[in-house]
């Protein structure tokens, strides 16, 4: 028989509870916003294609809205569907998760992935929350950078003493200062309410908390650069 005693739980334990309760809120939130903008996107295209004489290059463009739009309400479901299994846990590859992402927004603005393949980059955590802050993270830049040409997005990988580094830099206009303090609240944008939730950056600070790591704003000249350092496994 084990002579250990059971733990009461302190704060800290507390605190994470709360986070993940956080967490399950703002992503059943966000699921819902998502999947109601994806149905009128996905029923305006389907109208659309109806239209008797078409342009052989506008009935094209519509048919690739269709695809990605299937593409993306798969992606959402397979990501909450993953995100409520509480066991869905263990050594994950974040350059994987990275590569994932990366993918799953090709069809934007420009982007590159920089990850060097000889690194093992392995985390532990549940990887389908860790690929939404991932994707969060390049939506936003995606957002900085809308209308502005020769837009670009970068997403880094390197090893670090203990640690795997995560990086989305892009070159846009970059977060004034003044916004700063609350650049990682629930429901802050700089954009309005059309364009932005507001949740996209606050649920990716969470999950990296969640995992024992940072998510900050790393200071640069120009653009916008955001640092996630996870605990290496």
């Amino acid at each position: 028989m084990s002579n250990q005693t059971a733990r009461t739980p302190g704060p800290t334990d507390l605190l994470t509870l709360n986070r993940a309760a956080t967490v399950a809120r703002l992503l059943a939130g966000v699921a819902h916003e998502v999947n109601n903008a994806l149905q009128v996107i996905g029923g305006t295209t389907e109208l659309m294609q109806t239209t008797p004489g078409l342009p052989a290059s506008v009935a094209d463009g519509l048919q690739r809205i269709a695809v990605q739009n299937t593409r993306a309400a798969a992606a959402i479901q397979e990501v909450m569907l993953f995100a409520r299994q509480k066991d869905a846990t263990g050594r994950t590859n974040l350059r994987e998760i990275a590569s994932r992402s990366v993918a799953l927004r090709s069809f934007a603005i420009g982007r590159a992935l920089d990850a060097p393949t000889t690194g093992r980059f392995v985390v532990n955590g549940n990887a389908a929350l860790l690929q939404l802050a991932v994707l969060n993270l390049i939506v936003n830049s995606e957002q900085a950078l809308a209308g502005q040409k020769g837009g670009a997005i970068r997403v880094e990988l390197e090893e670090a003493p203990g640690s795997v580094v995560l990086r989305v830099t892009d070159n846009g206009p970059g977060v004034d200062q003044a916004a700063r303090a609350e650049l990682f609240e629930s429901f802050f944008t700089t954009r309005s309410r059309d364009e932005a939730s507001g949740l996209g950056l606050s649920v990716a600070r969470i999950v990296v908390e969640q995992h024992g790591g940072t998510l900050a704003l790393k200071e640069q000249d120009a653009g916008a650069c955001f640092e996630v350092r996870l605990p290496a496994a």
